[in-house]
């Protein structure tokens, strides 16, 4: 094993969902007050994003995404595209009250960099990249420790498709027997096992809706995580 691949949101950035979904709700029918389907938005988006998740084969997830959104919008695209880019690079910002560090994980990364691990996020690529980055801004990371990170604008699978994760090995050169993935979602990060990675399942903020914490290879809280990693040998 000389791969790590971590999940982001409720992995390497700590958040209570619930409320981060609310405060993007709140602000990005805030960001479009001025769009017809604004007091609707929120939905609309949700349900392009369900359509792109739903749909891992062809076109890019970006692509995917506004052929079915435009299809219930009143808009030109031309002036979503534009407020989009505006709303991640100013009111987004806002979503950041929702999510906290770890200084568990940070250190784990850390010293998994000093042990010469490849380090990849595999978030699951419904936000733009410029969003990824923000994200990890509030999380504490820099993206330039990571050899890949997923995007709405480059994958066309999502989880928690195979097919997902099988672009994610391709894009870095490895097989599955050479990574280990990190993640707090049994449903969405467990995937990746049938192609012969190991998972380690965060228990912080767990979402398990089937009862499969027992189908990881390891689990447990980010401070087991932190001495999980200590004891892995150098690359």
């Amino acid at each position: 094993m000389n791969t790590i691949i971590f999940d982001l949101d409720g992995t390497l950035l700590p958040m209570d969902t619930n409320h981060f979904m609310k405060l993007y709700r709140d602000e990005i029918t805030k960001a479009f007050h001025d769009f017809n389907e604004h007091e609707t938005l929120f939905e609309k988006i949700m349900a392009s994003v369900y359509h792109t998740v739903k749909n891992p084969q062809g076109d890019t997830n970006e692509n995917k995404f506004f052929k079915h959104f435009l299809n219930h919008v009143d808009e030109k695209i031309d002036l979503y595209h534009e407020r989009f880019e505006w709303f991640y690079l100013n009111d987004f910002n806002a979503v950041k009250a929702s999510t906290y560090q770890s200084e568990e994980m940070l250190e784990a990364i850390q010293i998994l960099k000093e042990k010469n691990y490849t380090l990849v996020i595999a978030t699951n690529p419904i936000f733009p990249m410029v969003a990824n980055y923000q994200r990890m801004q509030w999380a504490g990371l820099n993206p330039d420790d990571f050899k890949y990170i997923s995007s709405f604008e480059k994958n066309r699978a999502c989880k928690p498709h195979l097919a997902f994760y099988e672009e994610v090995l391709s894009s870095i050169e490895t097989e599955g027997k050479n990574v280990l993935m990190v993640g707090n979602d049994a449903q969405e990060d467990l995937t990746i096992s049938r192609l012969g990675a190991k998972t380690f399942l965060i228990t912080n903020h767990l979402i398990d809706k089937n009862n499969d914490i027992k189908k990881a290879d390891y689990y447990g809280n980010y401070k087991d995580f932190l001495e999980f990693v200590k004891t892995l040998e150098r690359k």
